[in-house]
């Protein structure tokens, strides 16, 4: 039951205990949210009469004074046996628009109460009455020691307006006025015509406009692209339909690509990207393409050789997990003929995550051996702690260069 509310009952002079908590300021992967945590020791310990309430000490935030106020036995108006938690404003006259979580961070860290916005006023105590059952804390893993801790997370809910760089940059997209280099981008189409079959071929034309600087910036490809031209001479391109160029240069821009239009050029997405060094759109297609594309016995080989030949390591994932899901099926049906040598490693990965997800005692993944942890993550892991990093790190890479990435950066 979420029963966030204001603790009326709390201004009032009910029994209570003041207790020296340990409070730490902790990073937040939310670069606007400020975290603390918050320990109570020997929770067990605590007065857990009905209406006992039990504060912390105070810590800082948003220049003003704050408490968490707990209730083990429950507040006046909680249910039996349910703990109560608040959040106390202690300082300031001015009015605050706040979101605050609260999480318990014992054996596993648990969300378990989000606000959305309350409005705080001075020594205005908000959480909820009915937070959850003083048997669960105690039995379910959520002290460590004897000791309750609880991540508060606190963020301002006022309007900030947002850096208008982004905007004014992709509104440079395909500017004729502002731009220093063109493209010229020529597509060779058949004709069913009578007339037009006696003729090889016709010929679609478009001409985009864009900016160095953008451009040299984003990829060593597309720097390369425009060294080939002085001024406004059109650089050719001749291999990428002029719809897929126009959005992987809208991309560049910072625009964003819709399901519809990856939906119709997924695959040309990837190879427009590979060939001209926009990994981000790269990846992004290849996700799309992945959650969107169900692999079977008829497309397996065709799916593998692409993701082999397009160096696409999730499709190359999915691909090995469909053939240890369906091992017997495939090799009964599937000949692998032409299939590189390389892959061996991905299949032995995805067979190793395939027989030791449900291995009692091992959630996959030693933290004593960091070859043997990386080895058997998957793709995304690879990518998402590459890119934590913060290394402008190569995160368009086989299995075996991102684990190569990893190691030589941890």
């Amino acid at each position: 039951m979420d029963d966030n509310n204001n603790n009326d009952a709390a201004a009032v002079e009910d029994d209570r205990t003041f207790v020296e908590t340990n409070i730490e300021r902790i990073k937040s992967e939310n670069p606007k949210e400020r975290l603390f945590s918050i320990t109570f020791d020997m929770f067990q310990e605590l007065p857990s009469a009905k209406g006992h309430r039990v504060i912390s000490s105070t810590f800082s935030c948003f220049g003003n004074q704050w408490q968490v106020l707990i209730y083990p036995g429950g507040d006046n108006k909680s249910l039996t046996g349910m703990v109560a938690l608040f959040l106390k404003k202690c300082s300031g006259d001015r009015e605050l628009a706040i979101k605050y979580t609260f999480k318990f961070n014992g054996n596993e860290e648990r969300m378990l109460r989000q606000c959305e916005c309350i409005i705080f006023d001075r020594s205005d105590i908000w959480g909820w009455g009915n937070f959850l059952p003083r048997s669960e804390i105690i039995d379910d893993g959520y002290l460590v020691n004897g000791a309750l801790t609880i991540n508060v997370g606190m963020q301002l809910d006022e309007f900030i307006p947002k850096n208008p760089v982004s905007s004014f940059i992709l509104k440079l997209f395909n500017d004729e006025n502002s731009a220093d280099v063109v493209f010229e981008i020529c597509e060779h189409q058949k004709s069913d015509s009578e007339s037009d079959r006696k003729r090889a071929k016709t010929f679609t034309e478009k001409l985009y406009h864009a900016h160095r600087f953008i451009l040299q910036h984003y990829s060593a490809e597309l720097a390369a692209l425009c060294a080939t031209s002085d001024g406004m001479t059109p650089i050719i391109i001749t291999d990428v339909k002029p719809e897929v160029f126009r959005h992987l240069l809208y991309y560049v821009y910072g625009g964003e690509i819709s399901d519809d239009d990856f939906a119709v050029h997924e695959k040309d997405f990837i190879n427009a990207a590979d060939k001209y060094g926009v990994t981000n759109l790269k990846l992004e297609a290849e996700v799309w393409y992945v959650n969107n594309t169900e692999i079977t016995i008829d497309n397996v080989i065709d799916n593998l050789l692409y993701a082999d030949a397009m160096n696409c390591a999730l499709l190359k994932e999915a691909v090995m997990d469909f053939i240890v899901e369906n091992k017997e099926e495939v090799m009964q049906r599937v000949s692998f003929q032409d299939v590189p040598g390389d892959v061996c490693k991905d299949l032995l990965a995805a067979v190793t995550r395939h027989y030791e997800k449900d291995s009692p005692g091992d959630d996959g993944e030693d933290e004593t051996d960091v070859e043997k942890t990386y080895s058997k993550m998957r793709i995304r892991d690879l990518r998402q702690r590459l890119d934590e990093k913060g290394l402008d790190l190569d995160i368009d890479g086989s299995r075996e260069s991102l684990i190569v990435n990893l190691k030589e950066h941890s």
